[in-house]
């Protein structure tokens, strides 16, 4: 059959429509399936964050900063996770109680031969030497009685893994307590903060129903209502801006506590200045004594010298006892007699690699390597607790002199602020004047209550970086009562 030129043409042309309207159906086809695979991806997430929600802890009413630090170390997700490596350094220990312990195996075996060998004698018969069945059960144990130092080396490591993993535990609490106070902390500070910015507004406010009434009165004029109104949306935009912090906030506290964001509470706690004075000295003393990652590093050394101790044994021969119990049919003892019969023997081996004396070097520079490594470590944790002892104790003397000086700078300010408003009021002072000082009385209230924020920050700090933050923190970290 042949085919002109146009009729190949539309023959093509009717081929590759149906390829595309095949194309356009199973792009859609596939379209549609991904659409609703991700739609019930996305009922699973609902019905997971529900079932998440109910069981969830939630809180109301007065929140301590006690109450907040219990329920973060009974809740917090990252402490849960730690908390399973120490059961996994258990098992490890666990584990390597087995080198020092015997190897007992248990086998059993079947056999049939298709011939057995035999032999005639001379009065006539044939004697088998076996049976066509064979049946044999075997015990046999084994107990290490040498390998060169790497029997007591893995027990060691072992044990100081579970060592090493309590310091990661201890590190992972401190975290926690940590985020916790220092999340509470701020929560606190942006609650001051948002009272001050009502402060303001209400005290704008009354300024601006005070102006207006004396424009009434032909005292003020419009542009003192404009200004008044302006330093009213000014404080009205702090105010709303404040509030946003304060959720952000919370919402940080909930999530470190590992509680419902449905919770709802108010602190207990206040903002309060509380002096601390600690020398570098004791301060460098009790770090040292208490640091877990200082502890920890201390651990992880020796732990890499039981190593460096197992890679050097293997340059010594593994000797091992052992005993073996056979039954067997036919008897081990007579392959003539076709009966159960039983044999024992026991021995020492044993066993000295010879050819492998590059994989071994290999393996001790390695692990010379990773001691050297933790050794550095170990220095360079020292040195990070100093620097941090140094930076907390700086920012401690440096808040302090910052809260003296606002607490002075408030005084002040309120002093002004009374100074204008009684000026005003007697036409002495202007209402630019008022505003101005009612602006300065609120910048003094917001840097005195950061300025306390900060020295509680760094006293957190400090015990953070001299290792000794616990459930039960010091009353000069976290103090109840009125304000100063």
């Amino acid at each position: 059959m042949n085919f002109t030129f146009r009729e190949y043409g539309s023959f093509i042309l009717c081929s590759l429509a149906i390829i595309f309207i095949a194309g356009c159906t199973g792009s859609e086809k596939y379209y549609s399936q991904a659409a609703l695979s991700r739609q019930e991806a996305f009922n699973r997430w609902k019905n997971r964050k529900a079932l998440e929600q109910q069981n969830q802890t939630r809180i109301t009413g007065q929140l301590s900063l006690q109450d907040c630090i219990k329920l973060a170390l009974t809740n917090n997700k990252m402490l849960q996770f730690v908390l399973q490596e120490k059961e996994f350094a258990r098992g490890q220990e666990l584990s390597s109680y087995s080198a020092i312990l015997p190897e007992v195996s248990l086998s059993g075996e079947y056999k049939r031969l298709d011939e057995v060998a035999s032999f005639d004698i001379p009065s006539g018969g044939t004697i088998s030497l076996g049976d066509i069945d064979n049946y044999s059960a075997s015990l046999r144990v084994t107990q290490p009685l040498f390998s060169g130092g790497a029997i007591p080396a893995a027990i060691n490591a072992g044990r100081l893994s579970v060592l090493l993993a309590d310091q990661m535990v201890r590190a992972a609490l401190q975290d926690v307590i940590y985020l916790s106070v220092r999340s509470y902390y701020d929560v606190l500070l942006n609650q001051y903060l948002y009272q001050i910015s009502a402060d303001a507004v209400r005290s704008a406010q009354a300024h601006l129903d005070d102006v207006k009434q004396k424009r009434s009165g032909g005292v003020a004029s419009d542009f003192d209502v404009l200004r008044a109104e302006v330093e009213l949306s000014n404080f009205n935009a702090d105010l709303i801006q404040n509030k946003n912090t304060i959720n952000i906030a919370k919402t940080q506290l909930l999530k470190t506590m590992g509680i419902s964001q449905d919770s709802s509470f108010t602190l207990s706690d206040v903002l309060i200045y509380v002096p601390m004075k600690i020398e570098m000295a004791e301060a460098v003393e009790v770090a040292y004594s208490n640091r877990p990652d200082l502890f920890g590093q201390e651990f992880n050394t020796k732990l890499q010298r039981e190593l460096l101790t197992t890679a050097r044994s293997k340059y010594w021969p593994t000797i091992s006892g052992f005993y073996d119990n056979v039954w067997a049919k036919p008897d081990p003892h007579s392959s003539t007699e076709i009966k159960w019969g039983h044999s024992w023997y026991a021995g020492v081996m044993a066993a000295m690699p010879i050819f492998d004396g590059l994989s071994r070097e290999g393996e001790i520079i390695q692990q010379k390597a990773r001691l050297r490594q933790s050794q550095i470590d170990l220095i360079d944790a020292e040195e990070t607790a100093l620097f941090e002892l140094t930076k907390a104790l700086l920012s401690i003397e440096n808040t302090e002199e910052f809260v003296q000086s606002q607490q002075l700078n408030l005084s002040r300010a309120a002093e002004g602020s009374r100074l204008a408003e009684v000026g005003y009021r007697e036409g002495i002072n202007t209402q630019v004047e008022v505003i101005d000082a009612e602006s300065a009385l609120t910048k003094a209230k917001s840097l005195y209550y950061e300025a306390i924020y900060s020295h509680m920050v760094a006293k957190l700090d400090l015990q953070k970086a001299m290792g000794v933050l616990s459930p039960q923190l010091q009353d000069d970290i976290a103090t109840k009562g009125e304000e100063k």
